[in-house]
């Protein structure tokens, strides 16, 4: 009898669920609305919960979860709507939707964990579906690790320790290479333990959290495909073409750094991975369609050959290469979140439409005669009634075009997502920069973290609008203009609202004065914003 275990609820006979075996099973799921997926959810959670403490035939247990399988994943699916991609911290009814997932998720967990301890324990006729049992596991983990960094949190210890006992627990059974259908991979079902365990270890080495919530779910499909191509040794690889990836089956970690001590080690050969990978790229530059190379329909170029670059240097390459060294910061960065507050606290003044001006009150007339100028107070007036904020954002590290800033969630602040636009003022500096924010992430339950790139060039603020006859009555819009820096490569560019990029379009920028330009090509793209090269006109 194997040693691994799983700290399971106990079972027993109280409090039955809905159902006993397959066939009440099948008759309660046809009378449930589970077209409602918060319905749904609440419903399914709670009959697991019950089917998971209840003390029934392993067999009749797993052919129950497989019959729940389906709805679940339409419920979770559904319910990730409201929570994937969003700005960190997240509102409450978004970190209610994800508590729910990842609630759910536990407890398919524990169901199929409940059915992999009994074929552990020799039960004769579940033994011949140990492969599949285990890489069902595998899968809900899998899938709650994939909530987890829809919405960045840092994974619990407990994930990863469940995760490598799995693929123990599959190993002393003999089921790691045996085929498994997997239906929630519909493209490519075909499946193994040893496929599911690596798919999972790599969902996590790709960098997820610099990486949108629909890049993300681009990755898992196309870790369905190549997860067959990973195998796993019990020494190290002879002659690989890439480092191998190390895990500790003992550890509650999800990579292994160095082969010392006295753990379990398995090294993960990705020599296969890196040549398939590295084969779709060369055929992207020479012009063929991410369709044609089994990438999927919804990839488009460059965006497609983009995130393969950053899988195989993360994956095949040990992570991206620094151009800048990072060393240990102190002190404290302002920054400011949102494109209006931005514009507002980098131009000093309330954005309004060029040529536009406000009837002045009697108490700013009076201000003028008497001081030159209308009090700043109503300038703070207003950023107040705005809910502009200034926030104080402490340094972690820092390197010559960036940081990793930290902020306690008890602090007052904004919203901030990976992608998204800020402005930073770092300590000793007297002028606001813009900067991306690459990433962000919840730490320790009580922090939000975020790495920020800076844009080289002192920002100039400007207006911005669409030209041609549909534009006649369109307002204009805050933008910013970066000044070219030569010793860095960087062109002149301008900061535009998400989606207005297209080559050659023709928009209008106001500055001291109106003139046109031409976008050329877009240099980056956030969340919110694209900085694109262009031409005066």
């Amino acid at each position: 009898m194997s040693t691994i275990g799983f700290n399971l609820p106990a079972l027993g006979p109280e409090q039955p669920p809905a159902f006993v075996n397959a066939r009440s099973c099948r008759d309660w799921l046809s009378a449930q609305p589970l077209a409602n997926p918060a319905q749904a959810q609440a419903l399914l959670l709670r009959q697991l919960n019950l089917l998971n403490r209840y003390a029934i035939a392993p067999a009749e247990r797993l052919k129950i979860l497989e019959l729940l399988r389906d709805p679940i994943a339409f419920a979770q699916t559904e319910s990730a709507r409201k929570f994937a991609g969003r700005p960190l911290p997240l509102a409450p009814p978004e970190q209610a939707g994800m508590d729910a997932n990842r609630t759910l998720w536990q407890a398919v967990q524990t169901g199929y964990l409940h059915c992999l301890a009994a074929c552990l324990e020799g039960q004769g006729d579940l033994r011949p579906h140990a492969a599949l049992v285990a890489q069902r596991v595998i899968g809900a983990l899998r899938a709650e690790l994939l909530d987890i960094y829809r919405a960045p949190t840092d994974p619990p210890a407990s994930l990863w320790q469940t995760l490598h006992r799995a693929f123990s627990a599959a190993e002393d059974l003999g089921a790691l290479s045996h085929p498994v259908n997997d239906s929630l991979q519909a493209e490519h079902p075909a499946t193994s333990v040893t496929a599911a365990y690596a798919q999972t270890l790599l969902l996590h080495r790709a960098s997820p959290y610099e990486l949108s919530s629909r890049q993300l779910m681009q990755v898992e499909r196309w870790l369905h495909r190549w997860g067959g191509k990973v195998v796993v040794l019990n020494a190290p690889p002879a002659e690989p073409r890439v480092p191998p990836l190390l895990v500790d089956l003992s550890s509650d970690v999800p990579e292994a750094w160095a082969a010392e001590g006295s753990g379990q080690l398995r090294w993960l050969d990705l020599s296969d991975l890196s040549r398939s990978v590295k084969r779709r790229i060369a055929h992207l530059q020479k012009g063929e369609s991410p369709a044609s190379l089994g990438l999927g329909e919804d990839a488009v170029q460059p965006a497609c050959e983009n995130l393969l670059r950053h899988l195989y240097q993360q994956w095949c390459k040990g992570g991206a290469a620094r151009l800048h060294p990072r060393r240990a910061g102190k002190g404290v960065c302002r920054m400011v979140t949102g494109l209006d507050a931005i514009h507002y606290y980098l131009s000093g003044k309330i954005f309004r439409q060029p040529g536009q001006t406000d009837a002045m009150s009697k108490t700013q007339a009076d201000e003028i005669a008497t001081f030159g100028r209308v009090a700043t107070r109503h300038e703070e007036d207003y950023s107040q009634m705005q809910g502009f904020m200034v926030e104080e954002w402490q340094v972690l590290d820092e390197s010559a075009t960036g940081f990793r800033l930290m902020r306690p969630l008890s602090q007052p602040g904004g919203r901030v997502g990976g992608g998204q636009m800020v402005a930073i003022m770092p300590e000793g500096s007297r002028n606001f920069l813009l900067a991306v924010a690459r990433w962000s992430r919840l730490t320790g339950g009580s922090e939000l973290q975020a790495g920020i790139q800076i844009m080289p060039g002192h920002p100039q603020s400007v207006a911005l609008r669409g030209t041609g006859l549909t534009a006649v009555n369109e307002k204009y819009r805050p933008g910013f203009r970066l000044p070219a820096v030569p010793a860095l490569q960087y062109p002149e560019s301008v900061i535009v609202p998400a989606g207005w990029f297209r080559a050659g379009r023709i928009i209008e920028l106001y500055e001291q004065s109106s003139r046109q330009i031409r976008l050329t090509r877009q240099l980056d793209r956030g969340s919110d914003f694209e900085r694109c090269a262009f031409d005066n006109l």
